[in-house]
């Protein structure tokens, strides 16, 4: 059943259409129904004539296999023959059509223009798309400089404060953060030595060595990458080709007679600045037709930015139509109604939190008398209980009341406890999935396969021969290391990286004997594998260049999710997965535990960051000693404090992202001593 706010959203005729759709409301359904109603309109018009781009390859997957269901019905049921060509026409052509992320979307069109020349980068339909270069520059960068500062006998004041690894960490933090936001890093530094200017002391020499570290990255990402470009290459690249060149602009817009884009609340700068460039005021230019809910913009840390999308919404308010959907399909009645009030009690006590809280309409209506009790369940754990064993009894018992394991989720804010959870959950023998579990290649089977590499590279080194033995591939076996060395040591320079893998797992039989001990160890080496057949099909690298490159990954602390333990034709399981990952999904009940959790000191209080007027600011406590001992250049507190205002309205929205997920119930699960005064999930909640 189509409402009427649906509706609306799918047969406007407005030339530039924002969708606001709130959590639950059928916004894939209506994207899908205007494409079809589009196309049964006007008969000259193609699936091929538009332009789609979503958030996730997951998105687009799913967008396919309803357009593919849409179109094979209407060719299926309509017995013009004129029509059922044209319909099967549409569904051969279907996987061919633009309906991808937005980064395929830029490298179609680079490709398109390519080979690109300009001042600032060029750009070849022959280049990779891969983030190893970022890693060599970081390494070659911290070995020029240093080298230099011993050469010069020049004291390194960094080193008063961190050590030289937490100093490449922070480095590239900052390099990554400059460029998520859509700066350009040569206008950032220039803004920095500017305000150095009038600073003295130890913070003139920090900002000093600061500006000095990006600047060469910067230099030596350019060259490292002549032949490779990273993903956010192709958003910025893209629009400064459509800034520069009008011809090819105009030739993207010929293109296209619509675009549409789906979960815009999460764009970019760049994003927002091709969609403007392409669907402008010119007669010629697409039609725009974008979905998107600022209550659910969470990805900031990929450089998500809601002022883009609000001046986007200004745009299309003065030009076109701005519509809303706000009937919750997926929800309970009282799920909706707790939504709704908590948010509200939310925004009165927290007035300094921007949070716009539009609310829902159920489409179900609750009970009466209506009992929010239904909606929700708390569990607090007292001193010394464990939440994991908490949760594991709760869903069991609810099991043997009649539940099926597949009824739970538990979503998480960060990956790293799930590990944790599903232990749990194996205890007592319930069934479940790891989808995003993180910190891939800080497992043990990764670091033990790092150790293997070096010691194939240096098989004499005492180092190397007694961390190998340490290893899960040997348990302190001299006589399994030397046969080993012995079966491998002739193909080791005639084999790629992933080839010498997997003759390490085969000489070895480690996934044998992991996938009965440790299935998820034994997932995690194949994806090591697949992650090395990639890079190297990229890079075409060597095996000292692998292990520079895997040795780089373990420093940096590098987010990978754990590979995903299929759970065979049974998918009755309790799923465990983060939040972020969960959006766009549902489940019958949601489990959110570590609700006590605060945001730590270094996410409130990142070591560098980012002002407007000044550019780059810094703070730094000691690595070792007095953590209580500050370092801050001038304006840094200032800085921070408008920053942290951002970081908690996206926890807000994070926070409604999860609640809204659930169908029928959710499940809190916090700490009883919980301090007043903390800023966290728990006391948000306790409002209700």
């Amino acid at each position: 059943m189509i409402t009427s706010e649906q509706k609306r959203a799918i047969e406007s005729n407005a030339k530039f259409i924002l969708v606001k759709a709130g959590a639950g409301t059928g916004k894939t359904e209506v994207l899908s129904r205007r494409i079809l109603r589009l196309l049964e309109d006007d008969p000259q018009l193609s699936i091929k004539d538009m332009a789609v781009i979503t958030f996730t390859n997951k998105a687009t997957e799913n967008l396919l296999s309803r357009l593919k269901l849409y179109l094979y019905h209407q060719w299926k049921s309509t017995s013009q023959k004129e029509t059922k060509q044209r319909y099967r026409y549409e569904l051969e052509n279907l996987n061919a059509c633009q309906i991808s992320t937005i980064h395929k979307f830029c490298k179609s069109i680079l490709d398109i223009a390519g080979p690109i020349h300009f001042h600032d980068f060029d750009y070849s339909p022959n280049f990779s798309v891969t983030e190893a270069s970022m890693i060599q520059a970081l390494e070659h960068t911290f070995e020029t400089w240093l080298t230099q500062r011993l050469a010069e006998h020049m004291e390194v004041f960094h080193e008063r404060f961190m050590p030289f690894h937490q100093l490449r960490k922070t480095i590239l933090d900052t390099y990554k953060m400059i460029r998520s936001q859509g700066l350009a890093i040569d206008k950032v530094l220039k803004l920095t030595k500017e305000s150095l200017m009038l600073e003295t002391g130890n913070s003139r020499y920090i900002k000093q060595e600061i500006v000095a570290l990006l600047e060469l990255l910067y230099q030596n990402h350019q060259e490292f990458r002549l032949q490779s470009l990273d993903p956010d290459n192709l958003l910025e690249y893209c629009f400064k080709l459509l800034t520069r060149d009008p011809d090819i602009a105009n030739s993207i817009k010929r293109s296209y007679k619509y675009i549409f884009v789906d979960e815009f609340q999460d764009t970019s700068l760049y994003q927002t600045g091709i969609i403007r460039k392409l669907c402008d005021n010119d007669p010629s230019s697409p039609k725009l037709f974008v979905v998107g809910d600022s209550k659910q913009s969470i990805y900031q840390f990929r450089g998500a930015d809601l002022a883009s999308y609000e001046s986007v919404e200004k745009w299309i308010g003065n030009n076109g139509d701005i519509l809303t959907l706000s009937t919750n399909f997926r929800s309970t009645g009282e799920l909706v109604i707790l939504v709704n009030t908590l948010f509200k009690k939310i925004k009165e006590n927290y007035p300094e939190i921007q949070f716009k809280p539009e609310p829902l309409q159920s489409n179900h209506k609750p009970q009466e008398p209506i009992s929010l009790t239904e909606a929700y369940h708390w569990i607090l754990a007292k001193k010394g209980e464990s939440q994991p064993k908490l949760v594991a009894q709760y869903i069991k018992s609810e099991i043997e009341r009649g539940a099926s394991p597949g009824e739970f989720a538990i979503l998480f804010r960060k990956n790293y406890p799930m590990i944790e959870f599903a232990d749990e959950l194996a205890q007592l023998q319930i069934p479940f999935q790891l989808i995003g579990a993180g910190n891939f290649f800080n497992q043990r089977e990764i670091i033990d396969t790092y150790k293997i590499i070096n010691f194939l590279l240096q098989p004499n080194k005492n180092i190397n021969i007694e961390e190998a033995l340490e290893t899960i591939y040997f348990n302190f076996s001299k006589n399994e290391l030397g046969r080993f060395w012995a079966d491998i040591k002739d193909s080791i320079n005639n084999r790629t990286p992933a080839q010498i893998l997997d003759s390490i797992y085969q000489l070895t039989k480690i996934r044998e004997r992991l996938i009965v001990t440790s299935p998820q160890a034994a997932a995690n080496l194949n994806k090591l594998k697949e992650l090395t057949r990639n890079l190297n099909v990229k890079e075409n690298i060597q095996l000292y260049e692998y292990q520079t490159w895997l040795q780089a990954m373990i420093g940096s602390h590098k987010e990978e999710q754990l590979s995903d333990i299929p759970t065979g034709e049974n998918s009755d399981s309790v799923t465990l997965i983060t939040i972020h990952k969960a959006k766009g999904l549902e489940y019958p009940t949601v489990i959110l535990p570590r609700l006590e959790e605060t945001l730590s000191k270094s996410v409130l209080q990142p070591a560098v960051v980012y002002n407007k007027a000044t550019g780059l600011e810094f703070c730094y406590t000691p690595y070792y000693g007095d953590k209580t001992i500050r370092l801050p250049s001038p304006n840094y507190d200032v800085t921070v404090e408008s920053y942290k205002q951002d970081l908690y309205s996206e926890e807000l929205r994070v926070l409604y992202v999860a609640l809204t997920r659930a169908e029928k119930k959710i499940v809190l699960v916090g700490n009883e001593h919980c301090p007043n005064n903390s800023i966290c999930f728990q006391n948000w909640l306790r409002l209700i």
